[in-house]
This record gives C-alpha cells, structure tokens and sequence, in this order.
C-alpha cells in the first residue's frame, strides 16, 4: 500500500513538472539580423532565454537577412528592400508554414497587430525592450486600443515599462507582464573583496546615458583621490559626436588618471568591471532594463546608480541612488564609496548575489516559459 501511495505521488510531481512540448516563433522587426557577430541588445535577451531550454521546445528566428553570421537556434530570413508589406506577406506566409503554437513578436506593437490579425488561431504577445509612447489624442488611444485588442500578451523588460503602459491602457492589465530581462553571471566574474582602485562607465556616448554628469562628476571628484583612476568604454564615439568629445574634454587634465577606451569588444568591458571597484550608471532619462548595471552587479562592482526606468527593478537596496543626475551628486556618491571601503565592499557583494539569485537565466527563462504556456492554455479555454 506504502509503494501504491509512493507511486502516485511520484505520478502527481510528474505530471506536475511536464511541460507541453511547443513550437515557438519570435519575430523581429525590419532591419534586426539576428547576427551572432553584431548582435543587438534584444537580440542578445533572445539568444540568453533561448540558451535555456529543458522542455524542449522549438524555437525558429524570424529576421532580416544578412546577417556576418548565425547562432545554432533556426532562423527564417525575411526580405529586405522590398518595404514593410512585402516583408509582412512574407513573415505572415513563413509563419504559417512553420505552424507554430505560439507567436512572440519583439518591439514593433503595430507589427504584433498585423500578424495577430492575419494569423487568429495563434497566440501573440508583443515583446516591449522599451516604452510605449501613449496617445496624443483620442483618434490615436482609439487606433492603438484596436490594435493592442488582437494581443493576448504584453511582454515589459521592466515594472517601469509595465505600469507606463498601463496607466494610458488599464483595461489591458490582466495581459500585462513584466519579465526582468536575465544574465548569464558566468561571464561577468569579480571578487568584491580584491577590487582594483578604479571606477568604470561603460556606455553609449549620448546624453541619455549621463555621459555628462559623469564627466562633471569625475572631474570633481579624482583630483582628491590620485590614487583613485577611471576607465571609460564608450561607444557611438566617434569624430561626429562632438557633443561626447565635448564631455569628455572636461577630463583633458587628469590624463593620469583617466583613461578613454572606444568601441571595444564585450570582452573588454567584461575584464574592465572584473577589476573595477566602482560603476557608474547615471542615466537621465527613464532607461527601460539596462544590461550594462546587471553586467556591473554580476561582476561585484559597487554601483552608483540614477535609479531611473527599470534601475531600481535591477539593484533594489544594492545600490548607492543619486538624488540628482548632475555632476556634484555623483562626485559626492565617488567621495562616499572612496571613503568607506566596507560600505563599497557589501554593497558590491549584495548587488552581486542578487544578481546571481534573482537575475539567473534559468529563472527568468522558466517566468517567461510559464507566461507563454499560459497564453496558449488561455487561447485553448476560450
């Protein structure tokens, strides 16, 4: 009898933990590759989620063409040149060959609405990195409205990005998700207690990113730590981006101090935060999910942050916030980390466990799995 009831228990956890097998299409917008040698940042969050996959499912890619080169996950090139309709028939038509049970379409919510429409017994959800603009004006809530009627999902990086949208369009809340975007941990390593006397940025060079504020920062605050040094990885920094030239400038006399390092490979930032003891991440504006202050924690950097968009959904307590984007308040934040090693050292290590727990790819990636199961149990109920 004992036995008969291990059996059927075993039997219930079984059945518990069987994930339905199921075919998987992630769509992405005009002009995304998917190339494994150029990728852009959502193409990377796929590549993360789909590196993660007990059940078994079939995922297919379904992108531009022309791509340096591919990943091992199956991709569909759609034509390019041809304009957006001719590239809607396309996917729409590519689509229903593969048959799948499930549609994701990432970015574009006006692309979701089309391939909803024209593919009905399939569920769709539409995968934001960003915010959704809200309507200007009654004809625009009444369009996106429709549009977004044709959705059974929507898909936020970011509680931030989540509640933006639901504050314009709170009928849809029962559809709305957040799903906070993973890190593989192994690639970023750092030993929070043997940190080398340095702060990193490492960004895009444009005013969204706080370039400047960190530049006022930095210039404030090294000359009273000479043994205090800052590495800068900046990309989009080239001769047409005077305005970063302009920033960087301020810097020009703690050239011993200071060192600017430009479009370099991940593996350069990756041995940059290895190393540093203080990020910085000072963003301006509302920076919907940013890898790089994952990347920062991951690597056991104490993090100064701006606590802006999605900022807060990555460092919760872990993380020194500034009051004001401006260059005395992040001199101020440096002069406090510098000050107090043991303070810097347990921020860094927090920041970096919470990482490793919350931020893993096979809990984001088992979240994610769950959402879409639940939309096709939805779509199959109904």
């Amino acid at each position: 009898m004992a036995c008969l009831l291990r059996q059927r228990r075993a039997a219930k956890e079984e059945q518990r933990l069987w994930v339905p097998y199921m075919k998987i299409a992630i769509v992405l917008p005009p002009e995304f590759k998917f190339c494994a040698r150029r990728p852009h940042s959502i193409e990377t969050v796929i590549r993360t989620f789909a590196a993660y996959n007990p059940w078994g499912h079939e995922l297919r890619i379904f992108s531009d063409g022309g791509a340096e080169a591919r990943c091992d996950l199956a991709v569909t090139e759609l034509p390019t040149g041809a304009g957006r309709p001719a590239r809607l028939k396309a996917a729409v038509s590519a689509l229903k060959d593969f048959a799948p049970d499930y549609i994701e379409v990432h970015h574009e919510a006006r692309l979701a609405s089309q391939i909803a429409r024209a593919l009905p017994a399939v569920p769709v959800a539409l995968y934001r990195h960003n915010y959704i603009k809200p309507p200007k004006n009654i004809f625009q809530r009444l369009d996106q409205t429709w549009r977004y009627g044709a959705l059974d999902r929507f898909l936020f990086v970011s509680n931030d990005t989540r509640d933006h949208f639901l504050s314009a369009f709170p009928k849809f809340k029962p559809r709305a998700f957040s799903i906070f975007n993973p890190i593989d941990a192994v690639k970023w390593t750092g030993d929070p207690e043997a940190k080398d006397q340095t702060i990193v940025f490492a960004a895009r060079a444009i005013p969204e990113k706080g370039l400047e504020p960190l530049c006022d920062g930095l210039a404030e605050a090294l000359p009273k730590h000479p043994d205090w040094r800052a590495v800068l990885i900046l990309s989009a920094y080239d001769d047409a981006n005077t305005w970063a030239h302009a920033q960087v400038a301020k810097l020009a006399g703690l050239s011993d101090q200071v060192t600017i390092l430009t479009n370099q490979p991940l593996q350069v930032v990756q041995d940059a935060l290895a190393k540093a003891a203080i990020s910085v991440i000072p963003s301006v504006w509302k920076d919907p999910f940013p890898l790089s202050a994952l990347e920062a924690h991951a690597a056991g950097t104490a993090v100064i942050s701006s606590g802006t968009g999605g900022l807060r959904d990555i460092s919760g307590d872990h993380a020194l916030y500034l009051d004001h984007v401006e260059g005395p308040d992040v001199a101020a934040a440096i002069d406090r980390l510098i000050a107090d090693p043991g303070l810097r050292r347990q921020m860094a290590a927090f920041g970096q466990a919470r990482a490793r727990v919350e931020h893993t790819i096979p809990r984001r990636a088992e979240e994610l799995n769950t959402l879409r199961e639940g939309a096709v149990a939805a779509r199959k109920a109904s």
